[in-house]
């Protein structure tokens, strides 16, 4: 039950809040008094969209109020009963953003927040979604005759899927599909097994078989030939390997033999020459001594010499620095006029001759001494120099003579060396006669060339196998193919057995869908037109028509009315003879009896103008209706109308709301609401 209705902005509505009650709630006013737009609100309140705004005759921004002034957003809110719970609907629309706010509300909880999630909410809650909601309990204005509007041939397809039952119509057609495609798999199997049949495939893998066998046999004994050829060369691989170690081994002691030998004649060569020289030479030692004294001797001599020189070369250099000396003074004495200028006495001329004469003397005197004194220098150094050759040849010959002895030293030292070569050369000769003789018993020639015979035996055994396996590759392969396509053959023959079964089941599941599709309608049909049988009598105060009913004929369906002729009854279609009047109430009958058949726990009603084409009998008997037996089929019903005859009947006696609305349009005024 719908307990509560606000309206805030919301076209002609300023602020109007309406309270709703179980049984007959009438909205009454003049044409534009905003009777329309409350059961507008109400739908999109519930679901976000009403049919004006579905079929885009209007917009989310005409439903904001223009007028007295313009409004930037509009609100709605609608509270309602469900199994006891009270839900909380809100729902805003502000300009050129669309909806900006949903919420809803369970006993004060809240649900969700987003329009969408708002949406599914309140569709939860009374177990219908906005088609159904349309379809069933609201009627637009000028819309109640909905049903008849809808082209013949698509009122099936609509009524259909308010009872779901188009959802067994789509898995019928998806289960045809679906044995369709099953029967075309299982054709085109037997269509492969067919061929696979004609293909002889068990003669094939018999022979195929065989062959096999036969390559695995000669396999084998190509395996054992090739292991003892294998055997054979590694045999003869150790035994030449042996034999070339030895002959290795002979070559290097026979190279080792040659140095030996040669190294022996160069000690032999060397000692014979050492002796040579030391018989030339006759007793080294005492000529050693004695030239070593001779050298003593001849180095003193030397360096007694060297004393002198030195000592004359001191007494040279002492002359002539004293005849520098007097040399130096004789330039002064010349130079002196009538002082000394040492010591400042006279000097007279007689005097300075005197001491001239006296300094020359003495210069002379030096000169010849240092004459002498070179004359005796040079003496000396032709005697040093004679004691220098003397030296060297002295040195020379000393150390030719200690050559020669260490000579004799070097022979012994030579002759332990050679004897050690000669130990080494007879153990090497030895070795080598030993080796020679081991190479002589065998022909290692031979033996390299049965080596080779071997390996090429191998190569060919090897050759051959490969060949014979990759024949017998090329056969398994084959013989795996013949397999896998006569496991197709088998897995196949399965395969049809099952689809076979499969597309049965499928055809009777079809069968079966389609038997509880019409058994849904006549349940539906027996229901609706129960229902329009109890409230015919009720609503239509003629007799002309007796009762009204939904059936299908040529495929869909139609509503008809069963006229009392003079002469027996028939069933007329209300789509070609009924009148305006006759129309309206048959379509309302319609409408009451697929709110009870589709939402038997709600038992809803919203019908807006429902009088249109109804003459003045018609519109009382549908008053008393209201007032007096509609509780009998709906809990709750929504009246939208300008027509005084029902409010009047209504709002005496009746339960339910009764709400006047005024508004005067001419000067733009908002909607004003009177409550009884």
């Amino acid at each position: 039950m719908i307990t509560r209705v606000r309206l805030k902005n919301w076209k002609s509505h300023l602020d109007s809040e309406f309270r709703f009650s179980e049984g007959v709630n009438t909205l009454v006013g003049i044409m534009g008094s905003g009777k329309s737009s409350i059961t507008q609100g109400i739908c999109f309140a519930l679901f976000g969209t009403f049919p004006a705004l579905q079929s885009r005759r209007i917009t989310l921004d005409d439903l904001i109020m223009k007028k007295p002034r313009r409004k930037d957003r509009c609100e709605i809110e609608v509270d309602f009963v469900v199994d006891g719970s009270e839900y909380s609907v809100k729902r805003v629309v502000e300009a050129k953003k669309g909806t900006t706010l949903a919420e809803v509300f369970k006993d004060k909880g809240i649900l969700d927040e987003t329009p969408s999630a708002v949406t599914r909410a309140v569709e939860s809650a009374l177990q219908m979604d906005y088609e159904l909601f349309s379809r069933a309990v609201y009627s637009e204005q000028n819309g109640l005759d909905h049903f008849l509007r809808i082209p013949r041939g698509h009122r099936m397809q609509q009524i259909d899927e308010m009872l779901r039952v188009d959802k067994f119509e789509k898995a019928r057609e998806d289960t045809v599909s679906l044995a369709n495609k099953v029967r075309q798999r299982r054709d085109e199997r037997m269509r492969i097994i067919a061929d696979l049949e004609k293909e002889d495939l068990d003669e094939k893998m018999k022979s195929l078989g065989a062959e096999i066998s036969k390559l695995n046999a000669e396999t084998e004994s190509l395996q054992k030939e090739l292991e003892g050829i294998r055997k054979e060369k590694e045999g003869f691989e150790k035994s030449l390997a042996a034999l070339e170690s030895k002959e290795s081994e002979l070559n290097k002691a026979k190279q080792d033999l040659q140095g030996i030998r040669s190294a022996m004649s160069e000690v032999d060569q060397s000692i014979e020459a050492k002796k040579k020289r030391l018989e030339e030479f006759g007793d080294v030692s005492s000529r050693i001594e004695e030239l070593k004294k001779g050298r003593a001797k001849l180095k003193a001599e030397f360096e007694e010499t060297q004393d002198l020189i030195n000592k004359t070369r001191d007494e040279i250099a002492s002359v002539n620095s004293e005849i520098k000396l007097v040399t130096d003074n004789i330039k002064e004495l010349e130079n002196v006029e009538a002082k000394c200028h040492v010591c400042e006495s006279p000097v007279s001329e007689d005097k300075k001759k005197s001491l001239i004469g006296g300094k020359k003397a003495r210069e002379q005197e030096l000169r010849k001494k240092a004459t002498s004194l070179a004359a005796e220098a040079e003496k000396h150094n032709k005697v040093k120099a004679e004691a220098e050759v003397k030296l060297r040849e002295s040195d020379t010959e000393l150390a030719r003579l200690e050559t020669v002895s260490y000579d004799a030293n070097m022979i012994k030292e030579m002759g332990a060396k050679r004897e050690a070569y000669a130990k080494q050369e007879t153990a090497l000769s030895a070795k080598i006669g030993q080796l020679e003789s081991d190479l002589a018993e065998t022909d290692v020639a031979m033996l390299r060339q049965r080596l080779t015979e071997i390996a090429a035996k191998e190569s060919e055994a090897s050759t051959r196998l490969s060949g014979l396996d990759e024949r017998l590759g090329d056969k398994r392969k084959l013989m795996e193919e013949l397999e896998g396509r006569k496991g197709t053959m088998e897995r196949y023959r399965k395969d049809v057995e099952q689809d076979a079964a499969i597309v049965d089941s499928l055809r009777g599941f079809v069968k079966v869908l389609k038997i509880t599709q019409e058994q849904l309608r006549e349940e539906f049909l027996r229901t609706v037109n129960g229902i329009m049988e109890s409230i015919w009598k009720e609503l239509y105060p003629y007799g002309d028509f007796k009762s009204v009913r939904l059936c299908v004929s040529e495929g869909d369906y139609v509503l008809q009315l069963r006229e009392t002729p003079s002469e027996g009854e028939s069933w007329v279609s209300v789509d070609g003879t009924a009148s305006g009047g006759e129309r309206s109430m048959a379509c309302l009958a319609l409408r009451i009896a697929f709110s009870i058949a589709f939402i038997p726990n709600l038992k809803w009603l919203i019908l807006d103008e429902p009088t249109h084409n109804l003459d003045s009998n018609a519109i009382s008997q549908f008053s008393e209706t209201l007032k007096e037996k509609i509780n009998q089929f709906v809990d709750q019903v929504f009246i939208i109308t300008h027509e005084e005859r029902i409010s009047e009947s209504v709002g005496i006696g009746a339960t339910g709301t009764l709400h006047r609305l005024e508004r005067d349009k001419e000067a733009n005024e908002p909607t004003r609401i009177k409550s009884a």
